[in-house]
């Protein structure tokens, strides 16, 4: 590990000493036997079981599943193994062309459901096979731009849901850490100097989204490990019935209503739309808010907008929170390193909530033109059950524009991201129980002092906290709590305020102050038959922390699959849906009490409770507290 070759570009001509037909069949024998425990380790397979193929098995339907490129069969194998203690039906084939791979893979035991065949995927397409996932590991790297394709073209025509494409990408980060973890290791196999070989092939994230076609997305699961991923059109969930196709006798059914075009909305629906949902999104708001209340992003929330397609967008807008410090009275009390990683997918980020509602907003039209309609209002929902009636009022510069009012949409399920006062969740009658709240903050913009570079900060003052952020641009936040609603406060005033608490001198700024009160609610369920709420519709949590927009987010993640089941398999459907329910309540839950905390520990305190608070800061900010506390205020645990 003296000299670590350049890795700027790809090595495609290189050769791994497995692939040489004359290569030591012993040290071939124990590469294939110990894969099985360096992809534990790597390949992050049992996290994609649990995300992306579980949530759609059955108990009673069998599920298919093609592992291309299979090798020795350590994944196709450990699939297996997963399933059957899961208690679902899973039946695996598992292709390889090498006939040395073949004879390992069905030398070792047989495991129920799982077929080892030595072929190409263009064999299976050839005889007219059909699965519902197709799956790969660490083969892209080893294919030309040619063969990519065809791998690609023969997956889509494989594939009858989902087609995930797992491999390694090459970054220095993951050539150090593999050759150094494999150093000691794996003597008598070529597991190392292969494994090192196929970092230098592998793509980065940026060139495998250049070459792949149109409907795949690439996302980083987590450093140094890359998954193309594809939804196969919902064909069978998008087909209205009943006489409800259009041009037959009615409307057009489509799949999925949101009722709200905020960032959670429009995120749910984007996430949908690229998994082949028939998606509709209506928005009471003629023109989107240019408000910038919400700024931070999380690592968690950088995996949705990544299964979008619009990660690399957001964060190139964005500013990178490197980590937080904690002042009182003149003095440090203490700082958190937010991330280590050069991988920006595991960083922290601050963008106006304006901004990034403009890149969703671009992302949805790419993919679903002309399915978000602005200037709509809801006024009533109709569970009918096998679909809900959504009645709707043209508003604003729709009606002036001649558009029909007082018109009835239809879909097989309808979800609420309609915000705190979610006009669906009135219609429906879900009451919201109270947590905590009822503190009032002040809030502007103002030119970057560059005394924190890359920092957030938080004076924890006698008088109450002040908070600051990063912005783009050369600016940021500083929001103040106040004994009560400031409403007619100016930027002046704030910065008067701020001077006063923590020494601090702002420059003139031409942006208003924004004051704010913080509600917390929770509504008592989630989901209503065919209706969801989502995001501030089904939790309103403070935005002190940055959580209420990642939080919904989350929701989005965990939401969009779920839909997906429920519209293929509808018998699946009550305990999918009961699922999102139970697991975003329990996060929601979490969230507050957080957000709870982080109130109240900036809240005017003095004497004995303000050395005893600055204390406890002083504890939290060092090992292993530090690495907890990091960890809950970027959202990993939600």
């Amino acid at each position: 590990m003296s000299c670590v070759p350049s890795l700027r570009r790809r090595a495609s001509d290189a050769v791994e000493l497995m692939d040489d037909p004359d290569c030591d069949p012993a040290r071939l024998a124990s590469t294939y036997a110990n894969f099985r425990y360096v992809n534990a380790v790597v390949s992050g397979w049992r996290g994609m079981y649990r995300r992306d193929i579980r949530p759609s098995l059955s108990r009673t339907r069998e599920s298919t599943l093609l592992d291309v490129g299979c090798g020795g069969g350590d994944v196709a194998r450990a699939l297996a193994r997963w399933a059957a203690r899961d208690g679902l039906r899973l039946r695996i084939t598992a292709v390889d062309p090498d006939a040395r791979a073949h004879a390992y893979a069905t030398s070792l035991p047989p495991l129920p459901g799982l077929t080892f065949r030595r072929a190409l995927s263009s064999d299976l397409v050839a005889e007219g096979l059909r699965f519902d996932f197709v799956v790969s590991n660490h083969v892209l790297h080893h294919l030309s731009g040619e063969q990519l394709g065809g791998l690609l073209a023969d997956s889509e025509r494989l594939a009858a849901h989902r087609v995930l494409h797992a491999d390694i990408e090459r970054s220095r980060f993951g050539y150090l850490g593999f050759g150094l973890g494999t150093w000691p290791l794996f003597r008598g196999s070529f597991i190392r100097d292969d494994g090192l070989t196929s970092i230098r092939r592998s793509f980065t994230a940026p060139e495998l989204r250049e070459v792949v076609p149109n409907g795949w997305q690439v996302t980083r699961e987590h450093p140094s490990r890359l998954v193309l991923r594809r939804e196969a059109p919902a064909a069978s969930a998008s087909a209205a019935t009943d006489g409800t196709q259009e041009g037959v006798t009615g409307p057009r059914v489509r799949d999925v209503i949101v009722v709200g075009g905020g960032p959670v909305g429009i995120l749910l629906a984007g996430l949908l739309a690229v998994r082949g949902v028939d998606v509709e999104v209506l928005e009471q708001r003629a023109e989107p808010s240019m408000r910038s209340r919400a700024i931070g992003i999380h690592p968690p929330s950088l995996r949705a907008l990544e299964q979008l397609g619009v990660a690399e967008e957001v964060i190139a807008k964005a500013v990178r929170i490197r980590g937080g410090v904690v002042r009182s009275d003149g003095r440090t009390l203490g700082r958190l390193v937010f991330s280590e990683t050069a991988d920006r997918m595991q960083s922290v980020i601050s963008l106006p909530q304006s901004e990034t509602e403009a890149v969703l907003r671009a992302r949805f039209a790419e993919l679903a033109p002309d399915r978000l309609r602005g200037g709509v209002t809801v006024t009533g929902v109709y569970d009918r059950g096998d679909r809900v009636a959504v009645e709707t009022m043209a508003t604003g510069e729709t009606v002036a524009t001649g558009a029909t009012a007082g018109e009835s949409v239809e879909a097989r399920y309808v979800v609420a991201a309609d915000g705190a006062r979610s006009l669906v969740r009135g219609l429906l009658g879900i009451r919201c129980t109270a947590r905590t709240g009822g503190e009032t903050y002040l809030m502007s913009d103002y030119p970057d002092t560059g005394e924190y570079p890359g920092e957030a900060v938080l004076f924890f003052e006698r008088d109450g906290v002040v908070e600051s952020f990063p912005l783009p641009g050369g600016r940021r936040r500083w929001v103040a709590i106040t004994p009560t609603l400031l409403a007619d406060a100016t930027s002046d005033d704030l910065a008067a305020l701020i001077r006063a608490r923590t020494g601090t001198r702002l420059p003139k700024t031409t942006a208003a102050a924004s004051a704010f009160s913080v509600q917390q609610r929770l509504a008592t369920r989630l989901v209503a038959g065919r209706v969801v709420l989502i995001g501030d519709a089904a939790h309103q949590i403070s935005p002190i922390g940055g959580q209420g927009m990642n939080l919904g987010w989350l929701d989005a993640l965990q939401l969009a699959p779920a839909l997906v089941r429920a519209l293929r398999e509808p018998d699946a459907a009550s305990g999918v849906l009961g699922h999102y329910d139970r697991r975003r309540r329990r996060s929601a839950r979490m969230a507050a009490r957080q957000a709870g905390f982080n109130m109240a520990m900036g809240g005017p305190i003095d004497g004995l409770r303000l050395r005893a608070r600055n204390g406890l800061v002083r504890t939290l900010a060092v090992p292993p507290a530090r690495a907890v506390l990091a960890r809950a205020f970027t959202m990993r645990w939600l």
